[in-house]
């Protein structure tokens, strides 16, 4: 029984990563087609946004892989995925305060 709950688990968590991307996407081109002069930062920070949270819940979906990893083949590539996701997940939270910024800078003026 203890084995079959992890890979559901894992995969309740990409089912839900994967709603989250699309209904982030969804309000990202909802916003363009709202037009105006913050459109397109607006639809890119809900866009940054939405892939912030995925790559969150991948992680966590990481995280329960590493309870069926046995070889140091797969330790190797958990590790490798899970930098690359960290390096996203900074680059995405990164460009997310730059628009959020640039958009404060326009509201200004």
């Amino acid at each position: 029984m203890g084995d079959v709950w992890l890979p559901l688990a894992r995969l309740a968590v990409e089912l839900v990563t994967n709603v989250v991307v699309a209904g982030a996407a969804l309000l990202a081109a909802a916003s363009l087609l709202r037009g105006g002069d913050l459109a397109p930062d607006r639809a890119r920070s809900r866009l940054a946004d939405g892939l912030l949270l995925a790559l969150s819940l991948k992680t966590a979906a990481a995280l329960l892989r590493t309870l069926e990893v046995r070889t140091w083949t797969q330790i190797g590539l958990f590790a490798a995925v899970l930098v690359l996701r960290i390096v996203l997940k900074r680059v995405f939270a990164a460009e997310a305060a730059r628009l959020r910024g640039s958009a404060r800078k326009r509201q200004q003026t």
